[in-house]
């Protein structure tokens, strides 16, 4: 039965009171009653355990996560509370010393902002919104002009507001995205350092660009200086423009993508970088990694930063496999004395995981780990927040 309020109860199978309290966002189908069918996506419930009501969630039947933690008991999900959660956000990053020089960053970061489902990134003065499923669509596009309203009362400047196209559970298929405000222009360039990069904020991958691994590449901007450096998968030159900038002298990347490896090369320009000190591929990286093995070229740095190779915890096994596999590759061509780093953006994967497969492959001595940028906070109760993982070797 609807309570007064007109919001549906909730109950928990499971006694998850302590850890949601303690910020836990998720909670599992396997830990809730069954869902009434009067119940849709994106409608906000009260979630109940045998000692009362424990917190105010929005739903999402069809999805392994049945509901997303919001509020506590009683908070009143209006207008006020909207743009307290983005100002909250927005304010946290300008308090940021390591934002400092860089025009692109991660403004709200879902459930490590206490907005579940929502991801705004800024790119200048343009704002991309993605909402992770269609649960978080309809909770969140309705008070999309009260984030953006408190996101700007937080410091942000936001001129255009660009929403990426939804993924489409039933057929897989990605819907076109849509101006939320002013006319959001194909492509604009961001600083991060003293890089620049071009960003499709419409088609490109992510919401234009990987933000999540900046404090990353400056970590191998530290380490690159006199060496030559190999990149993988690398998109349009994130870690190589930083290898580029802290000494490398030569730099090879390589992308499947041959608009990738032409958009890297536009980057380099754009960052002043000279054109024979890079080397651009468009190729296979396992492809590559044969030949070059093959030919017995070696690298002083490898850098490994495939996409996620466990989209499930189903698909783990495979996923291990292929870290082995690639990472095995990669040796096979970073030099004696040399450096190898390894990334990895599957929640389903963890940082034993990786070092588990690495462990007999070659003689490695761990140098640095790491996670996700500043702007991509993780909740202390969340541990599946860290997605990201970046391990740097010594071999």
């Amino acid at each position: 039965m609807p309570r007064p309020d007109g919001r549906r109860t909730l109950r928990l199978t499971k006694p998850l009171r302590e850890r949601i309290v303690a910020g836990h966002p998720w909670i599992y189908d396997r830990a809730l009653a069954a869902v009434p069918p009067e119940v849709a996506a994106g409608d906000v419930v009260t979630i109940a355990d045998a000692e009362g009501d424990v917190a105010l969630a929005f739903a999402d039947p069809e999805s392994p996560i049945r509901a997303r933690v919001l509020a506590p008991p009683g908070t009143r999900l209006d207008a006020a509370w909207t743009r307290g959660r983005a100002e909250a956000a927005a304010a946290r990053r300008s308090r940021d010393p390591l934002l400092a020089g860089c025009t692109g960053r991660r403004l709200i970061h879902g459930e490590g902002d206490a907005c579940p489902g929502l991801v705004i990134d800024l790119y200048d003065t343009t704002a991309v919104v993605v909402f992770d499923g269609p649960a978080a669509a309809v909770f969140w596009r309705p008070r999309l002009a009260d984030v953006l309203a408190g996101l700007e009362r937080g410091g942000a400047v936001i001129a255009h507001a660009w929403l990426r196209g939804e993924r489409r559970r039933t057929s897989g298929a990605t819907s076109a995205g849509e101006a939320v405000r002013g006319d959001a222009p194909v492509d604009l360039v961001i600083a991060e350092d003293e890089a620049r990069f071009v960003v499709d904020v419409r088609a490109g991958q992510k919401t234009g660009f990987f933000l999540d691994q900046r404090d990353n590449r400056r970590t191998i901007r530290r380490h690159a200086g006199g060496h030559t450096v190999l990149n993988l998968f690398s998109y349009t030159g994130g870690f190589s423009l930083h290898a580029a900038l802290g000494g490398a002298t030569r730099v090879t990347s390589v992308d499947i993508a041959p608009p990738a490896i032409a958009g890297l090369q536009r980057n380099a320009t754009l960052s002043g970088l000279a054109a024979e000190a890079h080397e651009g591929v468009a190729a296979d990286a396992f492809d590559f990694l044969t030949r070059a093995a093959r030919q017995g070229r070696r690298w002083d740095l490898v850098i490994v930063d495939p996409p996620s190779f466990a989209p499930s915890e189903r698909a783990k096994p495979a996923a291990l496999a292929a870290y082995r596999k690639l990472a095995g590759a990669a040796l096979a061509v970073t030099a004696p004395s040399g450096r190898f780093a390894l990334a990895s953006c599957s929640s389903h994967v963890t940082e034993a995981d990786l070092l588990d497969q690495l462990a007999s492959l070659a003689p490695l001595r761990l140098r640095a780990v790491a996670g996700a940028a500043s702007d991509h906070p993780v909740l202390p109760a969340f541990p599946e927040g860290r997605y990201l993982k970046f391990l740097l070797f010594d071999v």
